[in-house]
């Protein structure tokens, strides 16, 4: 065996002599990252992102749009609630009926809501229904004598339909009122307040 090997070069007692070279890879991480979406980045780096409400709700844009769905049927029910639940303060029975008022001031104008609704089962009024309107005036000084109050009279019908909403302009300005309802034998008066 010669003793003399090539600067460089290994000798192997089992096979020939391979020289010895630095290893060339062409696949650069560096390179790859660059290309990678910030998540794995940021994995890569040791941050690892805790997963958010925000970011499963809005992850896709199947999610995006479940989402938002979900938002616009809560905001339309709101609204709904909002505004058929503006007659439902005072209620009462009536001719077995439930009825609920309210009066609503809305650009100077008072507006009585009535809202009718009949049992499941069992007998309720239908017919006409005379209704009495008037403000609460305050007690006249002492020496004055009080100002004659004013009326409003209207008569409305109470139809074989579940639900039914009536809605009256009263003539006058005001915030605290009487109402007075008659349904056949039966009266009821309620004292309301007007709101905006």
């Amino acid at each position: 065996m010669n003793d003399e090997t090539p600067a460089g070069e290994k000798q192997s007692q089992e096979g020939p002599i391979e020289p010895e070279r630095d290893i060339v890879y062409y696949y650069s991480r560096e390179r790859r990252l660059s290309r990678a979406s910030p998540e794995v980045r940021a994995l890569n780096d040791g941050k690892v992102m805790r997963p958010s409400l925000s970011r499963t709700l809005l992850a896709t844009k199947s999610h995006r749009l479940l989402f938002f769905t979900i938002v616009f049927f809560f905001a339309v029910t709101g609204l709904v609630s909002r505004f058929t639940g503006r007659f439902s303060d005072t209620g009462f029975k009536l001719g077995n009926n439930t009825v609920a008022l309210t009066i609503l001031q809305e650009e100077g104008v008072l507006i009585l809501g009535i809202v009718k609704e009949i049992p499941k089962n069992g007998e309720f009024y239908l017919g006409s229904v005379d209704l009495a309107v008037s403000p609460v005036l305050p007690k006249p000084k002492e020496g004055e004598e009080s100002d004659p109050s004013q009326v409003f009279v209207h008569r409305i019908f109470f139809n074989p339909i579940e639900n039914e909403i009536y809605q009256i302009t009263l003539p006058f300005d005001g915030t605290d009122f009487i109402v007075v309802l008659k349904a056949g034998e039966e009266q009821k008066s309620v004292r309301l307040k007007a709101r905006n």
